[in-house]
């Protein structure tokens, strides 16, 4: 009988000890070596913070209204673009004063874009909206900031 409980309580320890784990996450963008932009295209450079505070939502980045990838909280990722002018824009039940950007690249241009999360911008007497909003941040401060974030691979919208 009690090898019957000890191994009941193994298997259950293992079974929760595995639960711990989490999922596995995808490379530091530090340790990431991406390929330098085409001469003839435009990278644009996305971002958030994790800030489980704020919001764990997944909104939509678009570009010129068509979507483009998923702002995942905590991660970076990065397009190739037509140089040519955008409008960039993230899915956001809340509003805020110039929450969009619009912008002009040219063949070899490298932009930054933070989107930022302001859960008590829009909110009433008991309740809230997600609020976000697309900052144009230069190089210097976004690669600080992006260096302890995921690399985020294969997000399509």
């Amino acid at each position: 009988m009690p090898s019957k409980i000890l191994r009941t309580c193994l298997i259950a320890s293992l079974v929760l000890l595995g639960a711990c784990s989490g999922r596995i996450r995808e490379p530091v963008f530090a340790s990431v070596r991406t390929t330098p932009v085409a001469v003839d295209l435009a990278r644009v450079y996305f971002y958030r913070a994790f800030e489980p505070y704020e919001s764990l939502a997944r909104p939509l980045i678009y570009l010129d209204g068509r979507s483009l990838a998923v702002s995942e909280p905590g991660g970076v990722l990065f397009r190739d673009v037509e140089p040519g002018a955008y409008e960039i824009s993230v899915f956001s039940p809340g509003i805020y004063p110039n929450q969009f950007k619009k912008i002009l690249l040219r063949p070899g241009d490298t932009l930054y874009v933070r989107i930022e999360s302001l859960r008590n911008w829009y909110r009433g007497f008991n309740w809230e909206k997600d609020t976000f909003v697309v900052s144009l941040v230069s190089e210097s401060e976004a690669e600080s900031e992006m260096a302890s974030l995921r690399y985020v691979t294969n997000n399509g919208s």
